[in-house]
């Protein structure tokens, strides 16, 4: 990630993140990372809310509501931006970068995965949790090819779980599909936020582990997450997807997201 424009320490800038922070040292604590546009941060409720509930199912004491929305509010003046918020126990740490790279290629035409070596260790204690702990996705991060976007992690039974930022569908038959994350994966805000919407426009939704044979056979897939809102996958490792990709589409258009929407620009 580009270099951060500013960093709060429980609600004061410093130039510095300290380094006797329990969750830096140890890993213990969890974060989110969200879009800010026009000095509002897109989902702010449900991004706050998720951070809290994953704090508590770590058995760590979140911060009040109350000063959470104050540290979003402290990057208000930035306009458009990356925000990641983490807390360890009761300190907060808010980290301010410059908003992604503007264009329409990966909402439009999709992007090329391969999929990592990388297995995911199975631990339901902290499945779905977006912990502090990132060693996996960061030793899958490395060495991709060149044209490669995104690498997509198994878990050790052979399954699908997700890629290294983001969460992952895939379409088979007019049925939407997602893997269950209850022995690992991060749960995001996005994939929920897709999940309910596929549900209200009747599109059938089935959450469940499945081999890689069933998503290479899918007619569509694609990846969700805060920062990218949906991008469709043209290509894991040989296998490409073909087609007009209706069901992605359709989502794209009912998240309503703003860089599935508009180029963002830097203000």
């Amino acid at each position: 990630m580009s270099e951060a424009l500013a960093i709060f320490w429980n609600g004061e800038p410093v130039a510095q993140i300290p380094a006797l922070s329990r969750g830096l040292q140890y890993g213990d604590g969890v974060f989110r990372t969200m879009l800010m546009l026009d000095g509002t941060v897109i989902a702010a409720e449900a991004q706050l809310a998720k951070l809290v509930a994953d704090a508590a199912a770590l058995g760590l004491q979140a911060p009040a509501l109350d000063r959470l929305h104050a540290d979003l509010a402290s990057a208000a003046a930035f306009g458009h931006a990356t925000i990641k918020l983490l807390t360890a126990e009761a300190d907060r740490l808010l980290i301010i970068h410059p908003p992604p790279a503007a264009g329409s290629a990966p909402v439009v035409e999709g992007i090329a995965a391969i999929r990592s070596p990388v297995t995911m260790a199975a631990q339901p204690l902290l499945a779905g949790i977006k912990h502090l702990n990132r060693l996996e996705q960061v030793l899958a991060s490395r060495d991709w090819p060149n044209g490669i976007d995104e690498a997509l992690l198994g878990d050790d039974r052979g399954q699908p779980v997700c890629a290294t930022r983001a969460n992952l569908f895939w379409v088979r038959n007019a049925v939407l599909h997602t893997p269950s994350l209850d022995r690992c994966g991060v749960a995001g805000v996005t994939r929920s936020r897709v999940l309910a919407l596929a549900e209200a426009a009747g599109i059938e939704c089935r959450i469940g582990s499945q081999p890689w044979s069933a998503l290479m056979a899918a007619d569509e897939a694609f990846l969700t997450g805060s920062l990218i809102g949906i991008w469709p996958l043209r290509a894991i490792d040989s296998h490409c997807y073909h087609g007009a990709r209706p069901i992605t589409r359709r989502l794209q258009g009912l998240l309503g997201h703003p860089s599935n929407v508009v180029p963002l620009t830097v203000r």
